[in-house]
């Protein structure tokens, strides 16, 4: 019997998959090669400079391209980045420091007493009575930043300085009392306060009056100190502390500078205006003048100066010899009046009398040519806002010494 032929073509031979028909086996294919390892100094060198450590970054970046290119490692775009960024920075710095006057800011150390040992900087808010500081460059005029959020330079006050930190007072009310109110508050009570401080202001030689007060500003964010502060007229510097509580003086010394004491505080408190533009202003300083006067007279004829008797004597009859006219200028009815009377007051000062007591009781005397201390006040506006200041006296008045 025979077999009916397939229904469908012959399939062909089987073969292994993978295989070709009469083929054999391809070799493997390598691995491609690891990459070469990354420099770390590279790395390093950038990150440093961005950071602002462009010394550092230059110094890596050295390292890295060194390294880089005896070991073949990768990094080298990297490390002349930071080369690059570090050398920018770098040059910037050389360029701008010397203009900027740039300042390391360090706090001022101070001993156990709370005296100034070390100088450093602060803000003028952060002063202490007894300090001794020059403010950044110069005082601020008129729509300057705010003063107290400026920086001053506090030194050992054996060290030049441009001023001393004598006294401070908070001012009281909600709303802000304006500049004029201010400076009618904080002028007399700064002026006052200095003899507080400074018993004998004339062994200093000549002296102005300072104050730094709160803007409008300042005022609203709650600020209320008014900070005195004294120093050389002009730019001149101080190279010691003005501070003479007394403690330092014999006893003779202290009584005669506590018996001057009410004629030297009267004569500071002198009005800012002249009898031609305030004539009641002056004839109420006049009037305040002749009880000063009157005080310091009682104090004197009261005190124990041992080798000084007879020229206080002396001292005591010319103040009462002038003591009349003081009066007479507190009821004058016109400015011209008013002038003669201080004129005849000015011809019984006493003040060479007065000398001769300092160089008995080896007290510093007045220049020669009868130079004596004079003060002002000036004022120096500071807070949240713009800052300035003015002259609100004029040339001061002679202190009697």
């Amino acid at each position: 019997m025979s077999m009916p032929p397939p229904s469908y073509p012959p399939q062909p031979p089987h073969h292994q998959p993978g295989g070709y028909p009469g083929g054999g086996q391809w070799p493997p294919v390598p691995p491609a090669p690891a990459p070469a390892p990354l420099n770390a100094f590279a790395v390093v060198a950038l990150v440093t400079s961005l950071v602002c450590l462009a010394p550092l970054g230059l110094v890596f970046g050295i390292v890295a391209l060194r390294q880089i290119s005896r070991r073949g490692e990768r990094g080298k775009g990297l490390a002349v980045a930071g080369l690059s960024v570090s050398g920018a920075v770098l040059l910037l710095a050389a360029v701008l420091v010397p203009a900027l006057d740039l300042k390391v800011w360090t706090v001022p150390a101070r001993d156990d007493a709370g005296e100034v040992v070390r100088e450093g900087w602060t803000t003028i808010d952060a002063l202490e009575t007894g300090d001794c500081f020059t403010p950044d460059d110069k005082l601020p005029e008129k729509d300057s930043p705010s003063l107290f959020d400026s920086g001053v330079r506090v030194t050992p006050c054996d060290q030049p300085h441009r001023a001393e930190l004598y006294a401070s007072f908070t001012l009281t009310g909600e709303e802000f009392p304006g500049r004029e109110r201010i400076a009618a508050l904080a002028w007399p009570r700064c002026a006052e306060r200095f003899l507080d401080y400074s018993l004998d202001p004339a062994a200093f030689g000549r002296l102005q009056t300072y104050y730094f007060h709160p803007d409008e500003r300042g005022w609203l964010s709650g600020r209320r100190t008014v900070l005195c502060w004294v120093g050389r007229p002009g730019t001149a510097r101080l190279d010691h502390s003005v501070r003479n509580d007394g403690a330092d003086l014999t006893p003779a010394q202290h009584t005669f500078l506590t018996a001057l004491k009410p004629l030297n505080v009267g004569s500071v408190l002198r009005p800012a205006n002249g009898p031609r533009d305030d004539l009641a202003g002056a004839t109420a300083w006049a009037e305040r003048m002749a009880e000063a006067q009157a005080e310091s007279i009682g104090l004197l004829a009261e005190a124990e100066l041992p080798g000084a008797q007879r020229p206080t004597e002396q001292l005591v009859a010319e103040l009462e010899a002038g003591l009349p006219f003081w009066r007479q200028a507190a009821e004058a009815s016109d400015a011209d009046t008013f002038l003669g009377h201080l004129r005849s007051v000015d011809e019984h000062t006493g003040a060479a009398h007065a000398r001769r007591i300092r160089e008995l009781l080896e007290l510093p005397v007045p220049g020669a040519g009868g130079d004596q201390v004079r003060y002002g006040t000036r004022q120096v506006r500071a807070g949240d806002g713009t800052a300035g200041r003015r002259n609100l006296t004029g040339p001061g008045p002679d202190v009697t010494s």
